[in-house]
């Protein structure tokens, strides 16, 4: 059955419910306005829906009902006995149908032309008449029929109202519970037996749901979470006890509070369609509006969130779709001479991702240029040009969400005054979210927002600093790097006076949360870090940027019940709130988006800094493999020209001409000692069985080199050569606090075969082939064979 549907069910069988109160009601009080207008709102929503939904009897019936109340309403008739009857009958015809629709979509054979009937007589019949005119035969069977709800000791009137006669006009209900009691004894031997039936009778959709107030289930999730602190502190506790049955209790607390936090959670649920329902009249009006021709799709409707984030997130929703349609689609004219369809196309998407949900807002409209940005904000004095030259073009990007910072030209009702971007980003970041935007020129534009799916629990890391305790949002936290007390000195580096840390070959910001705080923690002046001890870094990331956030210790993961913070503490900013750990103590959640604006907004050498580091890094940082070659002698190669390593063992060496060879793999593998190669300090002493080899390929050649170890595989940045060198080597370098010599890999594999690269033959064939002569050799050798 369609969800439309179902609601119209649920809600129309609530309203009769009351229509029958009221009804009996109104018949005491005939002059009530209130109780009459409720009725005739009643009826009136009944036969609106039902038109809509084509259900062309329901209509008929609830329409020749509402005529009768209009008479009602406008005084040419008083509320009576034949009135009230009628109206009752009414009641369980739409009743009737409605069942019906429930049970198999259509309106069934339920008939309402004698309804319909007995309406139009009653309104033709003169008041005065209906009173006078009393019918004392049938009267005994409409009243049990409705008026059971003033006789409730008599649970077997449903069984009298199928033989209810037609001839309404007439009805006289008695005044005493007798007449009904008369009735209904012939069915009381068969009421007991008929109740299982009843019982076992499948739900409707009246009876599958109710409607429960907002503030009920806030109450209920605030319960949960007191709950979830409950679980956490016995968790804690049977964590530290050596008691088995404590710890078994503590499992199955911690699945049941799961259980119910979920079911609880989903209850708060909502779809996102509830909130794109308007969207397309604003795109059509819009579209109007900008004289602009675009067609509107919406995918993932029925993707859930919380109903406090709806509320949230209708704002922001609102202005990129106005910003998507006046800014980044362009006129029919302007798109078909670029080539485009005349008509633009504007996606809404939702899905959930990473225990969020994204909502995307795309247009294939012009783009966003960040040339125009960057020009707008130097022309607004917003960013220096210094500035402006160091960032990238997706920070210059992130300009557009400054306040009161716009591109269009002239201020209009729909755009101009710079506010929608930054309501985006105030609301979404208000509760948990980010904000991305993704953009080509002359192909579109994305926003995408990610949305926490709830803000009352979530998970966060503990961390201390300064004695104190604080939760990161594990949305933020990208991984961890631990910094010992002998590391920390030499790990930090220093832009002018930011402190940075080389994550495999990139520079991260580093950000003290002791002197964010302004609490006495590991820092001295100029912000660097003064404490001896050993640290943490939490690297984290806020509006596309990433930076490590140094902290004392990491204490734990564990979900967390936000509380809301006190006034004194929100204008702090950096604090988003606060909650309760399982051992009683208090713990503050940082808002890493603030925090990040705060540190982060003036290093500008900095980003000078990390751009000389990434353009250096494209033209000078090579992989290498670092060989030991004993004697603490170390030597790099490049790793793009080692094609694997391998063991052999002593005794499979063999001679040709003077070089040891190795069978390998079907073909003769010469072998090149380094150490001998290379000359002077270290050897190889050591009386193993077995030789470590690697294995250099090309063109289906290979050469072997021997080493005493691997030791790692490392960037080496080639602007730190140094050009100290010697025989077999191309330079010297410093890699991890040792010199090392960089091997000369075309001159080492000469060594062993002086026509390599001269002579390209295929793998099937015997390799190498006249590759062992030189001035070294004792004889003169064509070759070798297996």
């Amino acid at each position: 059955m369609d969800e439309i549907v179902r609601e119209f069910l649920v809600e129309s069988h609530e309203n009769l419910d009351q229509l029958d109160q009221d009804l009996v009601a109104l018949e005491s009080t005939p002059g009530s306005r209130e109780l009459l207008s409720s009725i005739f709102r009643t009826i009136h929503t009944i036969k609106g829906t039902s038109g809509f939904l084509a259900f062309s009897r329901l209509e008929q019936v609830t329409h020749a009902g509402e005529s009768l109340l209009v008479d009602l309403r406008d005084g040419r008739r008083s509320m009576d006995q034949a009135t009230t009857d009628v109206l009752l009958r009414l009641v369980d015809t739409v009743r009737d149908i409605l069942a019906a629709i429930d049970h198999d979509g259509s309106e069934g054979a339920v008939a309402v032309e004698d309804v319909i009937a007995a309406i139009v007589d009653v309104q033709e019949q003169v008041p005065g008449e209906a009173k006078a005119a009393p019918a004392p035969a049938p009267a005994a069977v409409v009243p049990v029929q409705r008026s059971g709800p003033i006789e409730p000791t008599t649970p077997t009137v449903t069984v009298v109202v199928p033989p209810a006669p037609s001839a309404a006009p007439a009805p006289e209900p008695a005044p005493e519970p007798r007449a009904a009691t008369v009735v209904s004894t012939p069915q009381a031997a068969t009421a007991p037996a008929a109740a299982p039936e009843e019982v076992a009778a499948p739900r409707t959709s009246a009876d599958s749901s109710i409607r429960v107030d907002v503030g009920l289930l806030d109450a209920l999730m605030r319960q949960v979470g007191e709950l979830v602190l409950a679980r956490n502190q016995i968790s804690l506790l049977a964590s530290g006890a050596d008691d088995v049955e404590l710890s078994r209790s503590a499992q199955r607390l911690n699945l049941i509070a799961g259980e119910l936090q979920e079911g609880v959670m989903k209850t708060r649920m909502q779809p996102i369609e509830h909130v794109w329902s308007k969207m397309p009249r604003v795109v059509r009006d819009l579209s109007a509006q900008c004289e602009r021709e675009v067609a509107l799709e919406m995918i993932g409707g029925d993707t859930e969130l919380d109903r406090g984030l709806l509320e949230a997130v209708k704002d922001p929703l609102m202005h990129l779709v106005r910003n998507a349609v006046d800014h980044g689609i362009e006129t029919p004219a302007e798109r078909v001479a670029a080539g485009k369809p005349a008509k633009g196309a504007l996606t809404l998407r939702a899905f959930h991702e990473g225990g969020q949900v994204v909502v995307e807002v795309a247009d294939d409209g012009r783009g966003i240029d960040h040339e125009k940005v960057a020009a707008k904000a130097l022309q607004r004095g917003l960013r220096t040009a210094d500035e402006l030259a160091a960032m990238g073009a997706s920070e210059v990007v992130q300009l557009l969400f400054l306040p009161g910072f716009s591109l269009a030209e002239t201020v209009t009702n729909v755009s101009g005054r710079g506010v929608g971007m930054d309501v985006v980003r105030t609301k979404i970041e208000g509760i948990g979210g980010t904000v991305d935007v993704e953009t080509t020129v002359g192909a579109g534009t994305a926003w995408r927002l990610r949305i926490p799916l709830t803000l009352a629990i979530m998970p966060a890391l503990t961390v201390e600093c300064a004695g104190d305790l604080y939760a990161v949002p594990q949305v933020n936290l990208l991984e961890l790097v631990a910094l010992d007390s002998q590391r920390k000195g030499s790990a930090i580096e220093y832009v002018q006076a930011a402190p940075v840390y080389r994550l495999r070959g990139e520079l991260l910001p580093l950000v003290s949360l002791a002197a964010v705080l302004r609490v006495d923690g590991p820092v001295g002046a100029a912000g660097r870090p003064a404490r001896s001890g050993s640290q943490v870094i939490a690297v984290v990331q806020a509006d596309q940027q990433r930076f490590g956030l140094l902290v004392d210790r990491v204490l734990n993961t564990e979900e967390i019940v936000v509380k809301p913070l006190s006034s004194r503490l929100k204008t702090l900013g950096v604090y988003a709130g606060a909650t309760v750990l399982g051992d009683g103590r208090v713990a503050l959640i940082l808002d890493v988006q603030t925090i990040s604006r705060r540190a982060l907004t003036s290093d500008i050498e900095l980003r000078r800094a990390r751009a000389a580091v990434d353009v250096a890094k494209t033209v000078t940082l090579e992989q290498v493999l670092v060989v030991g070659l004993g004697g603490d002698r170390r030597v790099a190669m490049p790793l793009a020209s080692v094609a694997r390593l391998e063991h052999v063992r002593l005794a499979d060496v063999e001679l040709v001409g003077g070089r040891e060879v190795v069978q390998y793999r079907g073909t003769i593998l010469p072998l090149v000692r380094l150490d001998r190669l290379l000359g002077g300090y270290g050897s190889m002493s050591d009386p193993s069985d077995e030789l470590l080899l690697v294995v250099y390929l090309e063109a289906g050649r290979s050469v072997a080199f021997v080493v005493a170890e691997i030791l790692d595989i490392v960037e080496d940045d080639g602007s730190q050569h140094s050009d100290i060198e010697d025989s077999g080597l191309v330079g010297s370098t410093v890699i991890d606090g040792h010199v090392t010599e960089l091997l000369d890999v075309r001159g080492a594999v000469l060594a062993a075969d002086p026509t390599f690269y001269d002579v390209r033959a295929d793998t099937s064939a015997v390799v190498p082939e006249a590759g062992l002569t030189g001035a070294g050799s004792r004889f003169d050798l064509v070759g070798a064979v297996r």
